[in-house]
């Protein structure tokens, strides 16, 4: 029988963005390779309380369509009543963020001794880590410390976490290097006949099209974005941007649109289903983020083949070269972003980039491979709990 775990992640899809796409596909790649798999997420009006996805099954407690206090404190309770019912079927536990997943998996981890494996997605000012340095003591910033005492390990997708979980005390041999990964089957570029083919089933047109895809949230900077499509469109008017996703800013956003005279140029399509469609219908990839744990939405198109522009933060350096797989530019800079995407749509300088992209992502960041590595992880404390235990009783 095949390890048994369950993923805590207050965000999850339909609900759009790159925690809640890894999470899916991690479980989906984790059950394809023997695990069983399931999800303890909130639940939003009009979702099912409970569904299998792939072999996934997906739990959807408390009220999160409540306020905060009560979203936070339902999902909580509904999530160890669940987690006490299974506590001899579980084998560890997978908190994603550092907030009311974490809150849950380390009161289980005290109660049930299910070891625990802590996940942080973000870094900078607007992370886990610091976020929970910053809260007062009422308000979680006990968390880091008990994270600290009872955590069995850590994830850290890329350097800036792994620093910020050093320098918060957390010793390295409790940090996990695993990336966040991608599905190479699903995301992989599109010859032109098939580029051609996408984009006249979703109604696109045949010229340069640049793509972003995610939350529309302050963090991802799609104002930025916009910013520096008005100066691109003075020279490349005939070239689109299309906005996958939804999100807090969409009202926003479509405002500027409007103000900036930019409507026929700019599409926002909401959240779709067919992200991987979208990504090899365009030609280029554009991330404007102000902070980043290591982007899934910037893994999706690198694998789609697609040269990518995107802002220096976070684990982005780490995935995106500069000069090689795309362009890295400052946060808040329109027009570097601007001349970037210039760069990315030549076509020669584009077809280079985007095949380099492809082959960075292949040969780190499949999900096939980062499923494998935190199977081992999870091996790993389950072997030390049974021995733990096994030693205890023999005392």
């Amino acid at each position: 029988m095949g390890l048994r775990i369950a993923m805590l992640t207050a965000v999850f899809p339909p609900s759009v963005g790159g925690i809640q796409t890894h999470t899916l596909r991690l479980s989906q790649r984790l059950v394809a390779q023997g695990a069983q798999v399931v999800v303890l997420t909130r639940h939003h009006q009009g979702l099912p309380r409970r569904e299998f996805v792939d072999g996934v099954e997906v739990l959807r407690l408390g009220q999160g369509d409540a306020r905060r206090e009560v979203a936070t404190a339902t999902y909580l309770a509904e999530s160890l009543r669940e987690l006490m019912s299974r506590r001899h079927a579980l084998d560890v536990m997978h908190a994603h963020q550092m907030l009311s997943p974490t809150t849950t998996g380390l009161l289980a981890r005290k109660a049930l001794g299910i070891p625990l494996v802590i996940n942080p997605h973000a870094c900078g000012p607007e992370g886990d880590v610091q976020y929970l340095r910053r809260a007062h003591w009422l308000a979680g910033g006990w968390r880091l410390e008990a994270a600290r005492r009872w955590a069995d390990a850590f994830v850290s997708i890329s350097e800036p976490i792994r620093q910020e979980l050093r320098d918060s005390g957390i010793e390295e041999d409790r940090i996990w290097r695993i990336a966040n990964g991608v599905d190479l089957e699903a995301f992989r570029p599109a010859s032109p006949e098939e580029r051609h083919a996408l984009r006249a089933r979703l109604g696109l047109p045949q010229g340069p099209i640049v793509t972003y895809s995610g939350r529309l949230a302050p963090e991802k900077g799609v104002d930025v974005l916009l910013e520096g499509w008005a100066l691109l469109v003075r020279s490349r008017p005939e070239a689109t941007l299309v906005l996958l996703g939804n999100g807090p800013e969409e009202a926003a956003l479509r405002r500027r649109v409007a103000e900036r005279g930019l409507g026929s140029s700019v599409r926002l399509m909401g959240a779709v289903a067919e992200v991987p469609a979208w990504l090899r219908a365009s030609d280029v990839f554009a991330l404007a983020s102000r902070t980043e744990g290591l982007p899934v939405a910037l893994l999706e198109g690198m694998a789609c083949g697609l040269p990518s522009v995107a802002t220096r933060v976070g684990g982005t350096p780490e995935v995106l070269e500069d000069g090689v797989h795309g362009r890295l530019v400052p946060s808040e800079a329109p027009q570097a972003l601007a001349q970037g995407l210039l760069d990315a749509l030549e076509p020669g300088t584009g077809a280079s980039w985007g095949a380099t992209a492809r082959e960075r992502v292949a040969a780190r960041f499949s999900l096939e491979a980062i499923a494998h590595r935190l199977l081992q992880l999870y091996g790993g404390l389950v072997q030390e709990r049974t021995f733990a235990r096994s030693s205890a009783g023999t005392v």
